[in-house]
């Protein structure tokens, strides 16, 4: 897992990749049924325990695509601009490059056919916590990220790469509607040229969905 904290939000993000994954139908139920439970004390604990974004790791070309999407999240929040129901809601939402909420569920939320996900938590920091205790923090949302989702946690490094990591390449350039951009023509799916231009073109749109 890899954390990172944001002073200028008040918050830390906490970021773990799962790869392969082996409940993901059960686990969206999980969510489905979470949302439904009544405000009392049950209720608001399994709510407590899935409360993370789940994101397709196929659908992720990068840290900083994922990342910027959270910031984007974050600066919503702050100006009382959540398009969602949840800050970890509003991540899925920021990575959509339309503004149909359905749409970056079906996109880049969780699904029975999931293999690789990530797990995004932003806690939110005071400022006056000490190493020790982030490092406490950090372990507490990893161990519940673990008790959420069966499946090894990996590097973060397997994001965007298509060989022995988890990027759907034509996926990603299908939903983000690229296949005709100049910028890819003449680079060769896969290729680390091509992966990278990719990166560059999602990241972008990311950043810019604000001003949408």
């Amino acid at each position: 897992m890899e954390t990172y904290p944001l002073p200028h939000h008040q918050a830390t993000v906490h970021l773990a990749l799962f790869h392969p994954i082996h409940n993901a139908a059960a686990l969206r139920s999980r969510l489905v049924s979470a949302s439904t439970l009544a405000q009392d004390e049950a209720g608001n604990r399994e709510r407590a325990a899935v409360d993370f974004a789940f994101v397709d790791a196929r659908m992720i070309t990068s840290r900083l695509h994922l990342l910027t999407a959270v910031q984007q999240a974050l600066l919503a929040q702050a100006d009382g601009a959540l398009k969602t129901k949840t800050l970890h809601s509003e991540v899925l939402w920021m990575l959509e490059p339309g503004t149909n909420i359905t749409d970056s569920l079906k996109h880049f939320g969780l699904s029975p056919s999931t293999a690789s996900l990530v797990l995004v938590h932003i806690a939110p920091s005071t400022g006056q916590a000490t190493a020790k205790s982030e490092r406490t923090a950090a372990e507490d949302v990893l161990r519940r990220m673990a008790a959420a989702v069966e499946g090894e946690v990996v590097s973060l490094e397997a994001l965007g790469r298509s060989e022995g990591g988890t990027l759907d390449e034509k996926a990603v350039r299908k939903v983000y509607k690229l296949n005709q951009d100049t910028a890819l023509k003449g680079l060769q799916a896969g290729s680390d040229d091509a992966r990278a231009t990719l990166d560059r073109l999602v990241t972008s749109s990311v950043a810019l969905k604000v001003a949408m």
